[in-house]
């Protein structure tokens, strides 16, 4: 009874919009984390609590990408398995150093990260453009991958570009990077989202309605991709990301 109340109260609705829109801007652009996070601080969710709750939505996410990877058989499942690995260590070790800082520390550090990850996103969307990836790929060290889960495990934001980036680099086609960033954020993920559980920060109340969202959000944006100018989505995009840091930086610090 208590769960049918909650469905019915302006919050659920709220962060299901939330999961929503950061969703299907995601499935455009690549960086739901840019809005996702700034969006549930503006609204009064602790640092923490946000980045817990992230890590469940985009990490059920990823792993349904996964399994669908795993079903076409696209995936090495010795590669795949060292991904994981590395991809679940990191994310651990990322939510370590996240639960060691203060909400005020970590709000501070995030504010200076959702930039730094914003610049990122707009630098690698133009890289990836631009990229005549080879036809042979170079070996794939997993240092990069490791680091990259260090981040996403303890924040998120621009990660996802980030892997898909390195895997580019590494001479790998578009649809191959995109494969293994998916495995990557998985496993960082889980990594992540298990270590927050263990510190008692996951709310189910925040991470459920959140993940509804992001599951309908995502279909919904697949759908209207092509029906979209995307000169018109690059340019509005980083408008709305600027928007929601901005908003972020106002609600800390003034």
């Amino acid at each position: 009874m208590e769960t049918i109340l909650y469905v019915l109260t302006f919050d659920f609705w709220l962060l299901f919009s939330i999961g929503i829109g950061s969703s299907i801007i995601g499935s455009m652009f690549g960086a739901a984390g840019l809005v996702t996070i700034p969006a549930m601080l503006i609204v009064g969710i602790p640092i923490h609590l946000s980045i817990a709750a992230n890590k469940f939505a985009t990490g059920l996410s990823a792993f349904t990408n996964v399994m669908t990877f795993y079903r076409r058989k696209s995936l090495d499942l010795k590669m795949t398995a060292k991904q994981i690995i590395t991809g679940i260590a990191g994310g651990v070790c990322g939510a370590f150093f996240a639960t060691q800082l203060s909400e005020h520390t970590m709000n501070i550090i995030a504010s200076i990260l959702l930039v730094f990850s914003f610049f990122i996103v707009v630098i690698s969307r133009k890289y990836m453009d631009e990229m005549t990836p080879s036809r042979q790929p170079k070996s794939t060290k997993l240092v990069a991958p490791f680091f990259i889960s260090i981040y996403d495990g303890g924040f998120g934001p621009g990660s996802a570009t980030m892997s898909i980036t390195y895997y580019l680099h590494r001479s790998y086609g578009y649809q191959k990077a995109a494969e293994f960033s998916r495995v990557i954020i998985f496993a960082s993920c889980f990594g992540g989202f298990i270590w927050f559980y263990i510190q008692g920060l996951v709310r189910w109340d925040i991470a459920i309605p959140v993940t509804l969202g992001a599951i309908i959000g995502s279909h919904i944006g697949i759908l209207l991709l092509p029906k979209l100018n995307m000169k018109w989505v690059r340019l509005i995009l980083p408008l709305i990301f600027l928007i929601l840091i901005a908003q972020v930086f106002i609600e800390l610090f003034f």
